[in-house]
């Protein structure tokens, strides 16, 4: 499951706030600083309900130098609702309806279940419900974007979350939409994952995150897997 901790930290696009340009004579005054641009996405995440939109994931293994890309179709939902549609190079789905996790992996038949009421979600997760604030739990500083267009965000978790050191967002100058983020874990692996067009509020039902294994899949729960 640490798989799921390390994508569902990079479920962010779409304008958060809609500032007025500045006069170019005063754009560097204006420029907004690392907690700024923090707000901005706390912000987006306050007032969007659900989200769509395509995805390219580049995982790449440090110690071994190779990456693997895959692509497919995100959705999210409040609250703790998503499901991660993967369509390229294997088709898998990570979903949760809120209140148990699935990973589901057809090629394999088999499914695996986690009970999300049990499990203490890393910090990155909560504040996506509304249940944490990145301000309070991250230490936030600008670094230098590729462009012109974007701001690029780094975000240090205050206290140890095991699963990942640090998060970095590429950020929209002018509507602080998240483009695309990476997370680097303990041991240098990157995960990288950029979003194409991105809808917001399209008043998603519940019914698209609910799972039912499909008969003669088998499924393994998390006592299961931990069993010696």
């Amino acid at each position: 499951m640490k798989a799921l901790f390390l994508i569902w930290t990079s479920l962010f696009g779409a304008p958060a706030l809609q500032p007025a340009a500045p006069a170019p004579a005063a754009a560097e005054a204006a420029a907004p600083d690392a907690a700024q641009v923090v707000e901005g996405i706390q912000n987006f995440y306050a007032t969007t309900k659900d989200l769509k939109a395509q995805f390219t994931q580049t995982y790449t293994y440090k110690v071994h130098d190779r990456s693997q890309t895959s692509s497919g179709v995100v959705f999210f939902k409040k609250p703790r609702m998503m499901l991660w549609d993967y369509q390229q190079p294997v088709r898998k789905q990570f979903k949760s309806d809120g209140a148990t996790l699935w990973v589901y992996e057809p090629e394999a038949s088999q499914a695996f279940k986690r009970d999300l009421a049990k499990s203490q979600l890393p910090v990155a997760l909560t504040f996506m419900t509304g249940e944490g604030k990145l301000s309070a739990e991250f230490d936030a500083k600008l670094l230098k974007a590729p462009d012109e267009k974007h701001y690029l965000v780094e975000l240090i978790p205050k206290r140890d979350e095991g699963d990942y050191k640090s998060l970095r967002l590429l950020v929209d100058r002018q509507t602080f939409a998240v483009m695309a983020s990476t997370v680097v874990d303990p041991v240098g692996n990157t995960n990288h994952v950029r979003f194409g067009a991105v809808q917001t509020n399209l008043g998603l039902p519940d019914e698209g995150f609910k799972f039912q294994p499909p008969q003669g899949v088998r499924v393994i729960t998390d006592m299961q897997r931990s069993a010696p």
